[in-house]
């Protein structure tokens, strides 16, 4: 019976943290830490406000929960994709001449920027998205979390792609990396500045025809960026 109570208990405790991260989100990247409330999260949660301190210490820990939160489901996007490329890049691919080997790390840069952008475009990140881009402009612990927990692996993913791709080109490690921030950009963009991109393409949403012109429009960008001078 005390299993069962038990159990009971901690799946409403789970309940209540997993409400409190989805309003905190919300609310954090509308108002900003400082000026952001716990009344106003746990209003929007739907729970009292004490739990917040009960379940995260305070409102600095339950901010710091939310990055988190968005870290774990950048990586459950885009974490399998990054362990191919990243065994790929381990293997070395001896077996295949420098321009099949460039033509590889180009397509595995397609798969890495087509899955960004899905990313950045879902339904999912809109909640999350003013929270980051707040992070971006005024970077705080949370931060650290974002980079060392998803993007910095993305950078590192990328720069070796680009570097790869270029084969027999000239490139020092900071220009892959200027290279692999650049390509990076032109996904991030369609999130940042999203308001931006629908009201001057005269769009009221990305339709699926709209997502696979980017996707395209992308890639040729891409092997563009990346042709050999």
């Amino acid at each position: 019976m005390s299993d069962a109570k038990d159990q009971t208990s901690a799946g409403r405790g789970d309940a209540t943290r997993e409400a409190l991260v989805a309003a905190a989100i919300d609310v954090f990247g509308r108002d900003g830490f400082n000026a952001a409330s716990t009344r106003a999260i746990s209003r929007a949660a739907g729970v009292n406000q004490a739990l917040i301190s009960y379940h995260f210490g305070g409102k600095p820990g339950l901010y710091l929960a939310t990055i988190r939160h968005i870290v774990e489901s950048m990586r459950v996007r885009l974490g399998p994709l990054l362990e191919g490329i990243e065994t790929e890049l381990a293997a070395g691919n001896a077996d295949l001449n420098p321009e099949q080997q460039a033509k590889q790390a180009l397509e595995l840069l397609h798969r890495l920027t087509d899955t960004f952008f899905g990313v950045l475009t879902s339904k999912e990140s809109a909640s999350w998205a003013r929270l980051i881009l707040r992070e971006q402009q005024d970077p705080s612990e949370g931060f650290d979390i974002f980079y060392d927990g998803i993007m910095q692996r993305m950078l590192e993913a990328s720069t070796r792609l680009v570097k790869r791709t270029r084969r027999g080109a000239t490139l020092t490690g900071q220009q892959a990396k200027l290279t692999a921030v650049t390509i990076l950009g032109q996904v991030i963009v369609f999130r940042a500045a999203r308001a931006a991109v629908l009201r001057g393409m005269g769009w009221d949403r990305l339709q699926p025809t709209e997502i696979e012109t980017i996707k395209a429009l992308l890639r040729r960008n891409v092997a563009a960026t990346l042709e050999t001078e």
